[in-house]
């Protein structure tokens, strides 16, 4: 397949379903509700155009908007890429609610050592939980968990946002997230709060979800740390090396510029939306920046009604790649002097 601008083919970002159970506060899906467009991606979308999965070292189902498991076809979706490449490095990042054991059982088996499924949970109960992951349903998720531990070989990470409500309950979080068979515990310092942003302050005086100020993060973007709790680690070798392979390549074609790519070294994988268009990163993917957003929903840019090899290649990205340093989502988080090999490798 031609690839003229030597876009990272190795890791893929596939918001397949933006649709979602929840209603977070600080989701486009309740903050900017009038732009949502609720869709999905369903198998023949797949069959038809990556034609190339066993080339694919990375796949990420995470979305801007909605959550991957409420996708109708997202195990066979799945299914679709480990039989292409049984090595494929699938990660899912779910809120975990209202689906049955079975069905994790079902996709659990479809994984292997090589997956992680990723629970974003906030709280230890429901009424902890619901705080923030508004019309969550803890006992699914429970559930849902322990099937999955119990049916496949993936590891499981719980993914925790620190809150008011939560920033003294994070070492019994910690527990629970052991007792339960998680592998690690990722915590999550956010900057998505009235003393960074005013719009969040209640009556413009303060943020009730707003933690203390050690629990969020200082620099311009979230701060992640992960406490692991077996020696497990999930084989991605292969992803690594692509991953290493084009940081150096984009580095040095980008010597002497204000912009190091991560979209061009494939960080965060090429972005398909849930309406097949391909975005080239989820950052300047999100429906918060508007204006930046629609300069990528063109036809040209729909890989349903063009085919991908066309979407690729098309002309227009040889303006966008020669405007990376005026776009603003660009300067903030691929600026050069924040873009090293472990920012470059790091989801």
């Amino acid at each position: 397949m031609q690839n003229q601008f030597n876009w990272p083919l190795w890791h893929w970002h596939f918001e397949v379903s933006s649709i979602c159970t929840l209603k977070c506060p600080r989701c486009p899906r309740t903050e900017i509700p009038e732009s949502l467009v609720q869709t999905q991606l369903r198998l023949d979308f797949f069959e038809k155009n990556f034609t190339f999965a066993n080339e694919i070292k990375k796949i990420t189902f995470c979305g801007d908007d909605g959550d991957p498991i409420y996708a109708k076809d997202f195990i066979d979706i799945v299914k679709f890429f480990k039989h292409q490449n049984p090595d494929v490095n699938i990660n899912i990042i779910t809120n975990g609610s209202y689906k049955t054991p079975d069905w994790w059982k079902n996709l659990g088996n479809v994984l292997n050592e090589n997956d992680q499924v990723h629970f974003s949970l906030d709280g230890w109960n429901q009424q902890s939980n619901e705080q923030y992951r508004v019309n969550c349903e803890w006992s699914s998720i429970i559930s849902g968990i322990q099937s999955l531990r119990e049916n496949t070989t993936a590891f499981l990470q719980w993914d925790a946002i620190v809150f008011k409500f939560n920033q003294h309950q994070i070492d019994n979080m910690k527990s629970m997230a052991k007792e339960l068979g998680f592998d690690s515990f990722q915590l999550t310092r956010s900057t998505k709060f009235g003393s960074k942003y005013q719009h969040y302050n209640d009556n413009d005086t303060s943020d009730s979800l707003e933690p203390d100020e050690e629990f969020i993060s200082s620099t311009h973007r979230f701060f992640r740390e992960v406490f692991r709790f077996n020696s497990r680690i999930p084989n991605t070798k292969p992803a690594i090396i692509e991953n290493i392979k084009y940081y150096n390549q984009v580095k040095e074609d980008s010597k002497n510029k204000n912009i190091i790519p991560l979209c061009l070294i494939g960080t965060k994988g090429i972005f398909v939306n849930s309406q097949g268009y391909l975005i080239p990163c989820c950052w300047v993917g999100n429906r918060y920046n508007h204006t930046g957003l629609s300069k990528f929903l063109i036809p040209e840019n729909n890989i349903t009604t063009q085919g991908i090899e066309n979407v690729i290649n098309a002309e227009h990205w040889n303006t966008f790649i020669e405007d990376f340093n005026t776009m603003t989502e660009c300067k903030n988080k691929c600026s050069a002097h924040l873009v090293d090999e472990k920012y470059a490798t790091t989801w």
